[in-house]
């Protein structure tokens, strides 16, 4: 890999930074190195190291949410056993509706409205830290990556979705991080020397290792203070029944918050879907970009809590116990309902470098059914966990 690495510059006009987004909240700091066996081993080579084995992140399995889905395959690589279904639970995304006016893919980023992301890491026993200053980002994520910690970054490589680094190398005397992002399964348009990955042809002198791990271009990512962000501290666990309660109550919280300059939320989330679906056929194809994007997200959220909640059921006792089994059962309405106007492998498998299918009026009538339907259950599953809360023990 003597040749100098190429810049792939493709980034879409509606991800570019025009000013610091909303998503700029969050790290919490302690102390200690969590002590476990890695799933995967740390090898060295060209200088450096790089955690073997790291699977490819894909849209379309289930695992949509690019916050979430690199958090699982981070802490799954260091050895943590957690499923993206808990991921999804604990820091309440499973549970959020956002969208913008004009219905920009970015709006799905959950760190745009309000989550418990510390909740993650507190029933987990990780203290999740970020760093200040660039240089200190640089020299922590080799440590992290040595010790078989990826490391958590947005727009590791073309578009500003979360991505993992996953190792680094020397090359011309200067440190390269490479690793996953959901775009790999993409289409590249890169007119040197390539080779075929799957449905994706990169250029050669940005791949890395056996496992074909991709440059990470845009290290150490957007906003790295605040953004770029280290899993490999630890602290004292909370239980997950006091993990649960912190859920549900963000999942209350969510459907309350104001919108903001650019986004809303919880039913008005709901109402800018609608409209949009409901447009004539030129003003839909005009406006709602990404369509498939959208639902795809919140078919796969609303399955993840429905999973997650299934699974919380027995922390509970008593009536509460019982409701929230009925909760369960309404997420999984929910999930039924968009199922039926649109199948799961018409939504977000799209973007694997598939072509996206267009949906024609009956199928967007149908969907509109399904999300007036879902937002009246919304309005149950929050009086129902109003009363869970005020009854907890």
């Amino acid at each position: 890999m003597s040749e100098p690495i190429k810049k792939s510059d493709q980034t879409p006009e509606s991800y570019s930074p025009k000013a610091k987004p909303e998503i700029l909240r969050m790290a919490e700091e302690n102390a200690g190195k969590i002590r476990m066996s890695k799933a995967y081993e740390v090898k060295t080579a060209n200088g450096g190291s790089y955690i073997d084995g790291v699977p490819m992140l894909k849209w379309g399995e289930w695992r949509d949410n690019t916050y979430c889905g690199c958090i699982t395959a981070l802490l799954n690589a260091a050895g943590i056993p957690v499923s993206y279904e808990e991921v999804m639970g604990l820091s309440g995304v499973c549970y959020q509706a956002l969208m913008r006016d004009d219905w920009d893919p970015s709006s799905q980023m959950p760190q745009n409205g309000m989550l418990c992301e510390k909740n993650v890491g507190d029933t987990l026993g990780i203290s999740v830290y970020t760093l200040n200053e660039d240089k200190e980002v640089w020299e922590q994520a080799k440590k992290s990556i040595d010790s078989g910690f990826p490391v958590l970054l947005v727009a590791g490589r073309w578009a500003p979705e979360w991505t993992l680094a996953c190792g680094y190398a020397v090359e011309n005397g200067e440190y390269k991080f490479f690793g996953r992002t959901y775009f790999d399964c993409q289409n590249y348009s890169i007119p040197e020397k390539v080779i075929e990955h799957q449905s994706t042809n990169v250029s050669e002198d940005e791949i890395y290792t056996e496992n074909k791990y991709f440059y990470s271009s845009g290290f150490p990512g957007w906003y790295p203070e605040t953004l770029t962000r280290f899993y490999d501290k630890k602290c004292e666990p909370i239980s997950r029944k006091q993990a649960l309660k912190v859920s549900l109550e963000m999942c209350i919280k969510m459907f309350k918050q104001p919108p903001s300059e650019s986004h809303k939320f919880g039913y008005d989330a709901y109402d800018i879907l609608v409209q949009g679906l409901e447009l004539d056929e030129a003003e839909y194809q005009a406006k709602c970009c990404c369509d498939q994007y959208h639902i795809g997200s919140m078919q796969d959220a609303r399955r993840a809590a429905y999973v997650y909640l299934d699974a919380s059921i027995g922390l509970l006792d008593g009536e509460n116990k019982v409701k929230l089994a009925k909760t369960t059962r309404i997420y999984k309405k929910m999930l039924d309902n968009l199922l039926a106007a649109v199948t799961y492998e018409k939504t977000t498998a799209v973007f694997n470098g598939n072509s996206a299918p267009v949906w024609n009026a009956t199928q967007r009538r149908k969907l509109v059914i399904a999300l007036k339907e879902n937002k009246k259950l919304e309005k149950q599953v929050r009086v129902i966990l109003k009363d869970i809360l005020k009854k907890w023990d």
